[in-house]
């Protein structure tokens, strides 16, 4: 396999999972939701996919599966709600980092989609900035890196890995996993401390992964550039 093929791969099955997760935070769990849920990722699993942690996914769902109404109440209690008697944070960044929603955040938000040529990526968000928003949007970003390595289109594909690095870097990286660790150490519920942890590990894991594919990508290039 050819190193573009490779990157691709990765671009794709990166795009997947942010997908998921940015799903499993913008939509409230229920008993139809959870068996969907359950019944991609048994079909993924099937199909090899690695791009996330299924066995644990599975896990969560399941137990999710159990109790749909404990779970559908803590996501609205430790989500939508922030928990207000302990902390009263949202799964907003202007919110977590600014402490009023909207912020300067949110603008800044707007604006790198709207570069990245993305109006609304979650129009069912409360905020663009809202953390299952910025996940699609690094799905969305991924994927257009995934289908830019296909087609053999190297510069777009490079510019959208570097559009992924600034964003994770200025945005998503600076609150969401703290964020997500905090609420995963408040929550009472398994479904909603499940995703917390999960989201969390991703986002720092993608930061060093995005260092180490730029960067490779960088010394290729001065290579390239010094023999040409």
């Amino acid at each position: 396999m050819s190193a573009v093929e490779t990157l691709g791969q990765q671009a794709g099955r990166r795009s997947q999972g942010y997908w998921l997760l940015s799903c499993l935070f913008l939509d409230p769990p229920d008993s139809n939701s959870l068996t969907g849920l359950r019944d991609s990722l048994r079909a993924s699993r099937a199909a090899g996919a690695d791009g996330i942690d299924l066995a644990f996914l599975l896990e969560m769902v399941d137990g999710a599966l159990a109790t749909p109404d404990e779970a559908a109440v803590a996501f609205t209690r430790d989500l939508c709600l922030g928990d207000t008697a302990r902390d009263g944070v949202l799964p907003f960044e202007s919110h977590v980092r600014e402490g009023k929603l909207p912020g300067d955040a949110t603008e800044q938000v707007i604006a790198i989609m709207a570069e990245a040529g993305y109006e609304e990526v979650a129009p069912h968000a409360a905020s663009p900035d809202h953390l299952g928003a910025e996940l699609r949007f690094m799905a969305l970003l991924c994927h257009a890196e995934h289908e830019a390595w296909l087609a053999g289109d190297d510069g777009n594909a490079i510019a959208s890995l570097r559009m992924q690095k600034r964003f994770l870097q200025s945005h998503l990286a600076q609150w969401g996993p703290g964020y997500c660790t905090a609420l995963a150490g408040r929550t009472k519920n398994g479904y909603v401390r499940a995703i917390a942890q999960l989201t969390a590990t991703r986002v720092s894991d993608d930061v060093e992964v995005l260092d180490e594919i730029c960067r490779a990508i960088d010394v290729e290039s001065k290579a390239t550039e010094a023999t040409s």
